[in-house]
């Protein structure tokens, strides 16, 4: 089976190190870059990385301008029903070795058992709650197994936290630590960061199949309640999501997305680094009901080989 990733695109400064993971597998049949940029310095980006790639094919739409209501519309490209559609954020900033391999692997038995299909994703809320109770990584700090979570998704304390201690865990080739079992998401909204349908699927729902307003929300909980079939997270492949936006002015702030890039083994991305301002901060503060960020300590088990690389 055809394997065609999608991502809404772009920002050029994620799409570096997610370009490096998508383009080096010769298991990726081709790479949709929606379009849906918010400047023409990132759309330029966009056409240079299509000429370096023939497997990558840019997909536009009329007032696509970077808004979320725009990306539900781009589902329209996936008419492929030989061709499983795998929908990546553009801030993906990490895949394990084999990723593409081992995914395809795991979802073509899965056929017809669940409606979407998810790796487990580092810095998404849902699959926090997985590690946290499920795995064997320490967290210690507020977490509800909830999308938008109040504690971990609204600020930036959690990702912050968590990023480093997985850089550490690839780097000493501890990454089975986060592994966990699959997992149904039923009837509960799940941050779609990186997502995988069966376009014959896709074709067979037709006009049902396509969001009207948030495709998260739809494609995540209202579909899966309309077809009485839930959602699975595969516990053993693993992807990490930089940030949700309440979050990104202050992972830009630190090193986190150059850590990234070094783990792929790729030169430091240039972009203007962010500064949180006070009323920023005074935003976070407020929000919490006890007056202070959550926080959060992450670790991984002492003397613990991993089980599974």
């Amino acid at each position: 089976m055809k394997l065609n990733v999608v991502t809404p695109a772009g920002r050029e400064k994620y799409l570096g190190v997610l370009s490096h993971y998508v383009l080096k597998s010769s298991r990726v049949h081709e790479w949709h870059l929606w379009d849906n940029c918010r400047n023409e310095q990132d759309r330029a980006y966009l056409r240079q990385l299509a000429s370096g790639d023939s497997r990558i094919k840019i997909k536009t739409l009329p007032g696509a301008n970077g808004s979320f209501d725009a990306i539900g519309r781009f589902f329209r490209f996936c008419d492929d029903p030989d061709a499983f559609y795998l929908r990546l954020d553009d801030d993906i900033v990490f895949l394990e070795d084999g990723f593409f391999e081992k995914y395809i692997e795991r979802v073509l038995p899965e056929r017809g058992s669940a409606l979407w299909y998810a790796p487990l994703i580092i810095n998404n809320a849902i699959c926090n709650t997985f590690i946290k109770h499920l795995s064997a990584v320490q967290i210690e700090g507020p977490l509800t197994c909830q999308a938008m979570c109040p504690f971990s998704w609204s600020h930036p304390t959690f990702p912050l936290a968590m990023h480093p201690v997985l850089i550490e865990a690839v780097r000493t080739g501890r990454l089975g630590d986060f592994r966990v079992p699959d997992r149904e998401v039923k009837a509960s909204r799940f941050s779609i960061n990186a997502i995988g349908f069966f376009g014959s699927e896709i074709v067979e729902l037709g006009d049902l199949f396509h969001p009207l307003g948030d495709e998260e929300e739809w494609f995540s909980a209202v579909l899966p309640v309309k077809l009485g079939r839930p959602g699975k997270v595969f516990g053993d492949l693993i992807a990490a999501h930089f940030s949700f936006y309440p979050q990104e002015k202050a992972l830009l702030g630190t090193t986190i997305l150059e850590d990234y890039y070094d783990l792929a083994g790729l030169p430091a991305p240039i972009y203007k680094k962010t500064v949180v301002r006070l009323k920023d901060r005074l935003r976070f503060w407020k929000k919490n009901r006890n007056g202070t960020p959550p926080k959060y300590t992450i670790t991984l088990q002492k003397d613990r080989a991993d089980p599974k690389r």
